[in-house]
């Protein structure tokens, strides 16, 4: 029984030092290029995104925890099976083929490798159903009703805390990765709604704020109508 106990309690300080490490990752193409990519910690509601290099990097990360790459339509799952860091190579797009190795180069970079870790900036999420519910018939509408920050000013969306008198203070509206305009985006299209404040991993348009709109797969949409 003692001998049990004293196996529980090293594996107990083997799992909070490997927490304690600050978790560096990188995706990138088959020729070494930064890939921008949103990462999830399955089964936690930790995310970041990854910066123009590809770079990310989180903490309080567990041996067995998975994350999800997700780059603009795909989600690439990624048990992490004790790695320390990993580098995510996408080899090729149109098969959705990836690599994932651990990378001692990244692990020995520690907390400096990014300038941030977890976003801070998340506002809110919004499906795609809760924003069909609104009765709206455009997606410009059921947003500003599903989260009263927004509003239409000058014919631009803009988060009502980072109005500017001085300039624009439109956000930045993404769909799929593509900046586009609410109107051109079909309601029923729309499988889920992000909204940012203020994030300057888009760089200076994101300072006002970003909407990042994903639609449905044909997936998606076969298990909507079902």
């Amino acid at each position: 029984m003692r001998q049990i106990y004293l196996l529980l309690v090293a594996l107990l300080a083997i799992n909070s030092a490997w927490a304690e490490e600050p978790f560096n990752g990188r995706v990138r193409d088959a020729e070494g290029k930064g890939v921008r990519a949103t990462v999830k910690v399955v089964g936690s509601d930790k995310f970041t995104r990854t910066d123009s290099k590809g770079r990310f990097g989180l903490t309080d990360i567990k041996p067995d925890d998975t994350l999800q790459v997700i780059i603009k339509r795909d989600t690439l799952t990624v048990p992490l099976e004790g790695k320390r860091s990993v580098e995510v190579v996408v080899l090729r797009k149109d098969e959705v083929l990836y690599s994932a190795e651990e990378s001692e180069e990244l692990m020995n970079y520690g907390y400096g490798y990014v300038k941030r870790r977890e976003s801070i900036d998340y506002s809110s999420g919004i499906s795609g159903d809760r924003l069909r519910a609104t009765g709206c018939s455009n997606l410009r509408d059921a947003i500003m009703i599903c989260y009263p920050g927004l509003r239409y000013i000058n014919g631009e969306l803009c988060l009502i805390t980072r109005n500017s008198i001085n300039g624009s203070s439109a956000v930045l509206i993404l769909c799929d990765g593509m900046e586009t305009r609410p109107e051109l985006i079909n309601l029923y299209d729309v499988k889920s709604v992000e909204i940012i404040k203020g994030s300057n991993m888009y760089g200076f348009r994101g300072v006002n704020g970003v909407i990042l709109v994903t639609t449905m797969t044909a997936e998606d949409a076969l298990k909507r109508e079902r």
